[in-house]
């Protein structure tokens, strides 16, 4: 083998282990945590173009360029107008929308303002109209951030939602013997107005606890609920009504994990757990009840350390945010009971707050890596140095 050919050999094998177990993080992962580009939400309602208003930060203050990096597939977005510039007059926006074809595209708002236009004669969605995305770069170094992810909500708010008007929205049963589809009710009963509801197949009871050992739950669609603009509903609510149809409600099982959230790039890749239990206010005892729970640091979310050696803590501000900007799941329990059940479910949305940006800006920044002090990401949000061997 002529010697070219041998050190062409020798390089790629190098390149290959290196991007297979990067174990000295020779190739660390690159992430901007200066300057950053905030997530935000707008609220929009139905015929109605509205000025969306992007946000930035830069630690030393300089000014920044916002670069739009993805459009939104339903509805159209604009510049502002020179007029509404200048005078704050309609038309809001410019006579052309912004294509493609001109990505990455540099706004030239001084204030760093976009227009939404939604689909004309088309009624408010369940969730969001559309996302995008946009960065922001510092002209004379030409630092870039991360991608800012933004959410055109529903004139209530909503970035994500399943009304069931139509079916089951494809909502799934987990944790039951038979059925993993919930059932479809087509008429109104209360609050709830067609909605869904699933039944306890199994009662599997630990005797030193009287509780089941494996319970059942709702599990919202990925492709509705589990997106990247959901970054933005931290701060919001999830809500939902739920509605018992029968069971004993006096013989709970402990504890109720009453929400379950889950990230599976957090944590350095290793996922990480977010529960809301079913107590300081969450409590149910299976009549007809709108819950809200609140997506912010102190509503008593509880992390899971996915270990029946450690106890559960605290969930932080920033593993909050990054679960949500990361979110592989979302499940509410049915399994209340230690006997069986029927719970009904309807009205299930997580909301955004009214106040943006809302997204904690330090999280954005990046958490420090537990296996590598000297790299931050927002990936690293939860990890352990108790569990990481340090690199040094």
């Amino acid at each position: 083998m002529a010697p070219p050919m041998a050190l062409r050999l020798l390089a790629a094998a190098v390149l290959l282990q290196h991007s297979l177990a990067d174990i000295d993080n020779i190739f660390p992962v690159l992430y901007s945590s200066n300057p950053v580009a905030r997530h935000v939400a707008c609220a929009v309602a139905a015929g109605a173009p509205t000025v969306c208003q992007l946000a930035a930060h830069e630690d030393a203050g300089r000014t920044l360029q916002f670069l739009i990096t993805s459009l939104p597939t339903s509805g159209g977005l604009y510049e502002t107008s020179q007029n509404y510039r200048t005078y704050g007059t309609d038309p809001k926006y410019a006579p052309k929308p912004i294509q493609d074809y001109e990505l990455p595209f540099k706004v030239s708002d001084s204030r760093a303002r976009v227009v939404y236009v939604p689909p004309s004669d088309v009624f408010p969605p369940e969730g969001r109209w559309g996302a995008m995305t946009y960065r922001v770069q510092e002209p004379t170094s030409g630092n870039q951030s991360e991608y800012g992810q933004v959410a055109f909500s529903s004139p209530a708010e909503h970035v994500s939602a399943s009304t069931f008007i139509a079916g089951v929205d494809a909502w799934t049963i987990s944790g039951n013997i038979y059925a993993t589809v919930p059932t479809w009710q087509a008429f109104g009963w209360g609050l709830l107005n067609r909605y869904i509801y699933a039944t306890d197949e199994v009662q599997y009871i630990d005797f030193e606890t009287s509780s089941d050992k494996s319970r059942w739950y709702f599990e919202a669609p990925p492709g509705k609920f589990c997106l990247p603009e959901l970054a933005t509903a931290y701060g919001g609510t999830l809500q939902f009504t739920i509605a018992s149809t029968y069971g004993d409600f006096s013989h709970l099982n402990s504890p109720l994990d009453f929400v379950t959230l889950e990230c599976g790039s957090c944590n350095s890749g290793r996922g990480m757990r977010i529960v809301r239990y079913a107590d300081n206010g969450l409590e149910w005892a299976g009549a007809e009840k709108v819950v809200q729970v609140p997506l912010v640091v102190g509503a008593f979310w509880r992390r899971d350390p996915m270990n029946r050696a450690l106890p559960f803590t605290d969930a932080t501000e920033c593993e909050i945010a990054a679960v949500l900007a990361g979110l592989t799941r979302v499940a509410i329990l049915g399994d209340f009971t230690t006997a069986g059940e029927g719970v009904a479910l309807d009205e299930v949305s997580i909301m955004t707050n009214p106040t943006q940006p809302y997204f904690p800006l330090t999280c954005q920044q990046g958490c420090v890596c537990a296996h590598d002090p000297r790299s931050r990401r927002m990936s690293c949000c939860g990890s352990d140095p108790n569990i990481y061997h340090t690199f040094r």
